[in-house]
């Protein structure tokens, strides 16, 4: 080989490296990370049962409401489910429960109020 050969090869070595170095960081840039947020589900269920408790201890509640209120509270977890089944769709995000989220994390967006709303607490 000559010193013409060499030169145009490793210009093309050159080149194809740039290019997949420039694809690298394009495909792992941050704008494609999965956006994240958080639910603090222990919230909600604690908001759940005090709902709960209030009405079955208040004075003047009917044994109608006081049994529509245990059936409220046993549909709970399935309506807890099929909403934390359409949060992620819905924000187009990745949703972790408080509890699993440890350490100084970046500021996670918090789903918990739109959840409370949701689920009428």
């Amino acid at each position: 080989m000559n010193a013409r050969t060499v030169a145009l090869l490793v210009g093309v070595n050159a080149l194809v490296s740039a290019g997949l170095i420039a694809l690298a960081q394009v495909w792992l840039s941050p704008e494609r990370a999965p956006a994240l947020a958080v639910v603090d589900v222990a919230e909600l269920y604690r908001l759940k049962e005090a709902q709960v408790a209030a009405l079955l201890v208040k004075r003047g509640a009917s044994d109608e409401e006081r049994a529509g209120a245990l059936r409220r509270a046993a549909d709970f977890g399935t309506e807890v489910t099929a909403l934390f089944q359409s949060l992620p769709d819905e924000c187009r995000c990745v949703v972790l429960a408080r509890g699993a989220v440890v350490g100084a994390a970046p500021p996670l967006r918090d789903l918990t109020p739109d959840a409370r709303r949701r689920l009428g607490l």
